[in-house]
Order: structure tokens, then sequence, then C-alpha cells
């Protein structure tokens, strides 16, 4: 697969340690040589959104959007576990998802 970072999951990929930040690389590997979203460990597709997944790297937790056309990765978000699910982070992710399928 393809796959494209946003500026966001950059800045908190960066600030990543040791075990962290291995778990990603590990990850971000695992995501390039899968051919489908079904064939990745640890990823569950998010509840009323279409294109929206969530992948699970110890204690953190990395949302992508998925686009079927360009078998595209777009991660937007690296966040704490415990910040994952605020409502700020899914209206945000909700967004994104907006903007991906308006560009296809």
């Amino acid at each position: 697969m393809n796959i494209s970072y946003s500026k966001s999951f950059i800045k908190s990929a960066s600030k990543l340690t040791g075990k962290y930040k291995n778990s990603l690389q590990e990850k971000i590997k695992e995501v390039k040589a899968a051919q489908s979203v079904e064939e990745l460990t640890d990823c569950k597709k998010l509840e009323t959104f279409s294109h929206a997944y969530r992948v699970r790297i110890g204690d953190f937790r990395a949302f992508f959007i998925f686009t079927l056309e360009n078998n595209t990765v777009n991660f937007e978000y690296l966040v704490n576990r415990g910040d994952a699910y605020s409502k700020e982070y899914i209206q945000a992710l909700r967004m994104k998802e907006k903007e991906w399928t308006l560009l296809l």
C-alpha cells in the first residue's frame, strides 16, 4: 500500500522514543507490505466512519483514512490511548475523511 502522513502525525511520531518508536516503524513496514486493510494486525474500522481506521501501537492509537481507489493509507493522527477518542479528535477525523472523499 501507498502511505502518506499529515503534519500532525509526523509531529507526534517525532516525539516518540524507545519501544514506541520501534513499534511505529514496524507497523509502518507492515502497512506498506499489506495488500489490504484486513491483513493489518490490531487494526479496526471506526464505527460511523466510511474509510477511517485505527491501529493500536502500545499505548498509542494511529488513526488513518484508507482510500481504495489508489490503495493509499493516509495517517492523520498519532495519539495517546487516553486522548484518542475525545470529541476533538473524532470531529477532526470526520472532517479529514470528508476532505479525502471529496478529492476522490
